[in-house]
């Protein structure tokens, strides 16, 4: 689509898949909170001086792929809270939209597409800092846990992995009460990517 910051940015053709099942102003409110939550984790990066090689956004996911071999702890935590952060400013800026709509009557246009804004980035905020690796909050606690732990950098490590797995299970179960099947799919591979982190699988 463009570059940013010298990195290639496009969006993956199976992003387009949700136009199947949502609403064009819902996608379009999906792609730009990932964008947005993307370019912020790249932008902190180039800033501390880290190279991104590519930016993407895929059906149920983005990514900024960084280059942070050697990236000590107090960095990877700044980069990875820049994605997070940017959608809770893009809710409150949302917010400031709607409430100025309210202002005038309602009569903008785009009050709609506000709240689907509003909503969408207080979920992304939420949901990428629950605890769960490889969610940015799974990858904010480990990285903690191994900056404060330096001369046992392996248990805190292990312990963040802990954290994961606890939270994935508590994740699903709350999934299996409610119903939701899409989210559940998503705390099964939360769940296995944290017994691979643990070693209980190969």
């Amino acid at each position: 689509m463009f570059t940013f910051k010298g990195s290639p940015v496009y969006i993956k053709i199976w992003f387009l898949l949700l136009f199947a099942w949502l609403s064009p102003s819902m996608v379009v409110a999906i792609f730009l909170s990932v964008l947005v939550h993307e370019l912020a984790h790249a932008f902190a990066a180039v800033r501390l001086g880290y190279t991104v090689r590519q930016i993407y956004i895929d059906l149920f996911y983005g990514a900024a792929e960084i280059d942070l071999e050697h990236c000590p702890e107090k960095d990877s935590i700044k980069i990875i809270a820049a994605g997070p952060i940017s959608n809770l400013l893009l809710a409150l800026v949302s917010i400031s939209f709607a409430a100025f709509s309210a202002q005038l009557g309602g009569w903008f246009a785009g009050t709609a597409f506000m709240a689907e804004m509003i909503y969408i980035n207080f979920a992304l905020f939420a949901f990428n800092l629950l605890p769960i690796y490889p969610m940015d909050g799974g990858k904010i606690l480990r990285s903690a846990l191994m900056m404060k732990m330096p001369k046992n950098r392996r248990l805190g490590k292990r312990i963040g992995d802990w954290v994961s797995l606890s939270t994935s299970v508590a994740l699903f179960a709350v999934c299996v009460y409610t119903s939701s099947i899409l989210l559940g799919i998503f705390s099964l591979l939360f769940i296995y990517f944290a017994l691979k982190e643990l070693n209980y699988i190969k």
